[in-house]
């Protein structure tokens, strides 16, 4: 595809798709499959999965439109990294002030057009970027078998995540 309003249609369309299947798919799984590309719950570091997977599948998928799948998964690389680590902070920030679902909902949306625009620009992007979207899927594969108890890893509505509770 030549038109890049068209191409950045069909990859955020696919994002936002894949993104709600991830959703769904926690919603109905509690396996460890399952846990390794949906969120488990609401803790930011596992919203934040939903900035990686789906806008790493959706690119690959449609990586044909524009010029091959290597080719974009290049150019794509900065924002796979960068995005995930600031929908996580964003979301670390706006959960304490223990806002409604739709919240989470929105700014993942938000996150998830500006990656997509972003990754649709020609610029040629620096070779440290590859490797840092293939650790950061590293992390989210490690860190779903091996789950840290503290801070931006739990549940927001846990006890565990309030704090002690006084004897």
């Amino acid at each position: 595809m030549k038109d890049c309003f068209n191409r950045f249609s069909v990859r955020f369309l696919a994002v936002l798709v894949l993104g709600l299947a991830l959703l769904l798919l926690h919603g109905i799984s509690a396996g460890p499959l399952a846990g390794v590309f949906a969120p488990r719950c609401a803790a930011p570091w596992e919203l934040s999965k939903l900035a990686y997977w789906p806008m790493l599948a959706a690119m690959a998928l449609t990586g044909g439109l524009s010029g091959g799948v290597g080719r974009t998964l290049r150019r794509a690389a900065p924002w796979l990294a960068l995005t995930p680590a600031a929908l996580f902070l964003t979301f670390w920030l706006v959960s304490r002030l223990r806002p409604a679902g739709g919240v989470y909902l929105l700014l993942w949306v938000v996150a998830a057009a500006v990656e997509t625009a972003l990754a649709e620009r020609e610029e040629r992007a620096s070779r440290i970027w590859i490797p840092a979207a293939i650790a950061l899927g590293a992390l989210y594969v490690i860190l779903a078998f091996f789950p840290p108890a503290f801070g931006p890893f739990l549940d927001p509505a846990s006890a565990a995540a309030m704090g002690t509770i006084p004897c």
